[in-house]
């Protein structure tokens, strides 16, 4: 039976990621790391922790400055770049040496391809689900109006007021972006998220991680009109689980993700969203338990 003790982490570069992480009786298996994304926490992988630690060592922390991490000093300190570097630290302290299995979600995602790429010696397999490759997802920014239209949201969560706009009425923009799906989300997830939102500090670094994306374009912000495609090569198996019914990505982000992964399975779920791993928990965890173990 998985164990969630809430364990402390530090190193030079990481500094007091919460993990969630299972009884250390089982430290031959396999690693498994989890990477949520924006505006979860380490809770968005509660079943998964529970169902897969049978079969893989599983550790799912919170990203820097998240839930019970204390993050970096500074709002500038939040680029593409520091995150890698601190989640390419913490993957290090935590594995042993042992090639990783690596699966995340949106800002998780964001972090992951990079972080696979740059560091690629450190990773066995990647699993991504909605968060779309960097080149991708950089040419439909800057080129689809509908891709600029998902992406308006960001424009409050980078503003002055973005706290103010996400706290109002009991989090209902945040809990807007769920499609109606945040009722079924576990007590106890609505109540770490709630927590969460709930605390400025938290929610100010959360939004640092917008606040430093790169050329970003949205139907309100058109500053960077200069967008340069970033080459990001993934040299690892890659798996891609997507939920085509994304609100925050337009389908184009998925073309022509083949010329930048070198060994690409690709699985659509046509009747499920950006949430793919809250609406279809049985079949993502049996695609990342088949693929990981394969």
């Amino acid at each position: 039976m998985i164990k969630t003790n809430i364990a402390e982490l530090s190193t030079t570069s990481v500094q007091y990621l919460s993990v969630f992480k299972q009884s250390e009786d089982q430290a031959s298996q396999p690693l498994l790391i989890m990477l949520h994304g924006f505006p979860e926490n380490s809770w968005s992988w509660q079943a998964y922790l529970e169902s897969l630690s049978g079969d893989f060592e599983v550790i799912a922390p919170d990203l820097p400055g998240y839930n019970g991490s204390s993050g970096y000093p500074s709002d500038k300190d939040y680029t593409i770049a520091h995150l890698v570097e601190t989640m390419a630290e913490f993957v290090k302290h935590v594995s042993g040496g042992r090639p990783v299995h690596l699966v995340a979600h949106d800002w998780g995602g964001v972090i992951a391809w990079p972080l696979v790429a740059f560091y690629r010696d450190l990773f066995a397999k990647l699993s991504i689900l909605n968060a779309a490759h960097p080149t991708g997802f950089t040419r439909e920014m800057a080129n689809n109006p509908r891709q600029q239209a998902n992406s308006d949201y960001i424009t409050d969560l980078i503003s002055e007021d973005a706290f103010s706009i996400t706290s109002a009425d009991e989090h209902k923009m945040l809990k807007r972006l769920y499609g109606g799906f945040y009722k079924r989300l576990t007590t106890e997830q609505q109540s770490a998220y709630v927590n969460q939102w709930s605390n400025p500090h938290t929610m100010k670094q959360a939004f640092a991680y917008y606040k430093n994306m790169p050329q970003l374009v949205t139907q309100r912000l058109r500053a960077n009109s200069d967008v340069k495609l970033p080459n990001i090569e993934i040299k690892v198996p890659t798996q891609v689980l997507w939920g085509m019914k994304d609100t925050a990505f337009v389908p184009e982000v998925l073309n022509g993700m083949e010329q930048w992964i070198e060994e690409l399975s690709l699985v659509k779920f046509d009747d499920a969203d950006h949430w793919l791993h809250h609406q279809k928990i049985p079949e993502v965890i049996a695609h990342i338990r088949k693929f990981h173990l394969a």
